[in-house]
């Protein structure tokens, strides 16, 4: 079995059912679907899988990415009183979000522990028991 294989049957097997279903296929894929579910396989550092899951779906959002593009390129203003999200806090909550999904909960136990052990590696702050049972 290849690196990518295995990968992929361990990210499947934590997921939530309608992550599952999109990455299988029953489910159409959205852009923020992408995002989400790359930034997770990355985290995990799960490589190989990841890069399955960009080549299969990154093409259908092509013009995302060019507005995305534009968006970055282009000089812009946010009103002071505008509430932003941030990307670590929405990060945060995909992976605590993620964790909450996992069908089993020994699986569930065992991925908080290596969470736990990737926010350090990372210098990121460590999510408490209450953030992702």
């Amino acid at each position: 079995m290849h690196q990518r294989d295995m990968e992929r049957f361990a990210f499947l097997f934590l997921c939530g059912k309608r992550d599952r279903e999109v990455l299988l296929g029953k489910e159409k894929m959205t852009f923020s679907d992408l995002e989400r579910l790359t930034y997770l396989t990355d985290f995990l550092g799960l490589k190989s899988y990841n890069l399955e899951i960009w080549n299969e779906y990154a093409g259908q959002f092509s013009e995302q990415f060019r507005r995305l593009e534009r968006f970055y390129d282009e000089p812009f203003s946010i009103e002071p009183w505008a509430p932003i999200e941030t990307d670590e806090h929405l990060y945060d909550s995909w992976i605590q979000e993620f964790c909450k999904k996992v069908p089993d909960g020994k699986s569930r136990k065992q991925l908080r522990q290596i969470i736990k052990e990737k926010c350090r590696e990372k210098g990121m702050a460590v999510f408490g028991e209450a953030d992702i049972v």
